[in-house]
C-alpha cells in the first residue's frame, strides 16, 4: 500500500491501521504522500446467480434436520455427493468464465479508448504490436468484470478506467491469469486524501495522527483505493520508479496465494525455493541500507515489511529495468521469471544510477 510524500456516498468504508480501526475522511484532498500496511474496506460484494437455484434458509432447515436423521453411513454419502456437487459447479462455472473471457478479449476494442490510452499511458507506446494486442484484450476483461466508484464527489470517466487498467494489466501480460480475483472494485479520489491513524510505536507507547494517502489495498476487502493524481503521473512518467497502480496492484498479486507476505503465486517449489532466498537476501539489503542512511535504487519503503518490498521492486522492474538488471540482477531474474516479461526489451531509459548504491 502507498502513503508517499462517483459518488461520494459510496465512499464510507472503514480502513483498518495495525489491527486497529480507524474512519477514513472521504472529503479530504490534501496534498503529501504517504503510504501504510493495511486496510479494509465496508464495500459488500453483491451476490449474483447464475441460473442456480438457491434454497432458502427455511428449506435448508429442513433438509439439515432430515440428514441429522439419517445413518452415519448415509450422512457420509450424502456428504460426498455435495462435495461432488460443489465441485461440479466450480467446475462449469470456470468454464463459464473462461469462454466470457476469451469473448471478451476477441472483441475490437473500442477507436475512442485506444485514443484515450495512446494519449495518456506513455508506456503503451514502448510495447511490441503483440504485447498492445494482448493488453487491450486484458483490458477489456478486466473493465468489465471491476466496479469502479468516485470518492470525494470525483467523476469516474473512460480516461480514468482506461488509464487504471492498462497500467494494472501490464501486470498480466505472458501469462495465465485470473485477472486480480480477490478485487471487485476501485475507489478513486482526485488527489491525496487523508487517514486518522493510530498505530503501535513501541511496547507501551502508541502514536496518533492523521497521514495522506496515494492508495491502498488489504486481502479481504475485495477493494482499492487510489489517488486519480498518482495516477496520471505514474501513466505520464514511466521511468521515474514510482507508480501506485502498479504498486497496489502488486498487492493484489501477493493476495493470491492467501498470505501477505511477498510471494505470489508461484507455480512449483523449486520456484518458490528460489524466490525465498533471493527476496530474504534482497530484503536484508534494503533493510540494512535504510537503517544506515546509504542511497538505493529501490524505495526504502521497501523496507517495511516483504509484502512492500514485493511492491517496489515491481515498480522498478517496470519503470527502471536497465537499473535493476545492472545493480539486482537475481532480484531481476526472480520478477522476469515470474512475469515472463523483459521489460529491458522495450525501455531505453537513462538511468543514472552512479548517486545510487547496489542496495
Amino acid at each position: 500500500m502507498q502513503n508517499r510524500g462517483g459518488k461520494e456516498g459510496a465512499c464510507s468504508y472503514l480502513l483498518l491501521i495495525d489491527d486497529l480501526a480507524c474512519k477514513a475522511r472521504p472529503n479530504c484532498g490534501h496534498p503529501g504522500s504517504a503510504r501504510v500496511s493495511r486496510a479494509g474496506f465496508g464495500v459488500a460484494p453483491k451476490l449474483v446467480s447464475f441460473g442456480v437455484h438457491h434454497p432458502r434458509p427455511k428449506e435448508l432447515e429442513e433438509k439439515f434436520a432430515i440428514a441429522r436423521t439419517r445413518s452415519p453411513g448415509t450422512r457420509d454419502a450424502c456428504a460426498t455427493q455435495i462435495a461432488e456437487l460443489r465441485l461440479q459447479s466450480a467446475v462449469i462455472l470456470t468454464i463459464w468464465r473462461q469462454r466470457r473471457r476469451h469473448r471478451l478479449r476477441a472483441r475490437p476494442f473500442p477507436e475512442k479508448w485506444l485514443t484515450l490510452i495512446q494519449r495518456h499511458v506513455v508506456i503503451f507506446h514502448r510495447l511490441s504490436a503483440s504485447d498492445r494486442a494482448e493488453l487491450l484484450g486484458h483490458i477489456q476483461v478486466f473493465l468489465a468484470e471491476k466496479r469502479f466508484e468516485g470518492c470525494a464527489g470525483f467523476e469516474i470517466t473512460d480516461e480514468v478506467r482506461l488509464t487504471i487498467a492498462a497500467q494494472a494489466c501490464l501486470l498480466l501480460l505472458h501469462r495465465k491469469t485470473d485477472y486480480f480475483p480477490q478485487l471487485l472494485t476501485i475507489l478513486v479520489y482526485p488527489l491525496s486524501y487523508m487517514v486518522e491513524e493510530r498505530r503501535q510505536i513501541g511496547e507501551h507507547l502508541w502514536e496518533e495522527g492523521t497521514m495522506n494517502r496515494l492508495g491502498e489495498t488489504g486481502r479481504r476487502m475485495g477493494s482499492l483505493v487510489l489517488s486519480w493524481g498518482a495516477v496520471k503521473h505514474g501513466a505520464a512518467d514511466p521511468a521515474d520508479g514510482k507508480n501506485v497502480v502498479l504498486h497496489e496492484f502488486a498487492h493484489q498479486l501477493d493476495f493470491e496465494n492467501d498470505a501477505v507476505d511477498g510471494v505470489p503465486g508461484l507455480a512449483t517449489r523449486e520456484q518458490q525455493s528460489t524466490w525465498a532466498a533471493v527476496m530474504k537476501s534482497e530484503f536484508a539489503s534494503l533493510r540494512a541500507a535504510d537503517e544506515s542512511g546509504v542511497p538505493t535504487l529501490l524505495d526504502t519503503y521497501g523496507a517495511t515489511n516483504p509484502a512492500e518490498f514485493f511492491a517496489v521492486s515491481v515498480e522498478a522492474f517496470f519503470e527502471q529495468p536497465h537499473a535493476l538488471r545492472a545493480y539486482h540482477p537475481k532480484l531481476y531474474a526472480e520478477l522476469g521469471t515470474y512475469f515472463q516479461q523483459d521489460p529491458v526489451e522495450f525501455f531505453a531509459e537513462s538511468f543514472g544510477v552512479d548517486q545510487r548504491s547496489s542496495s
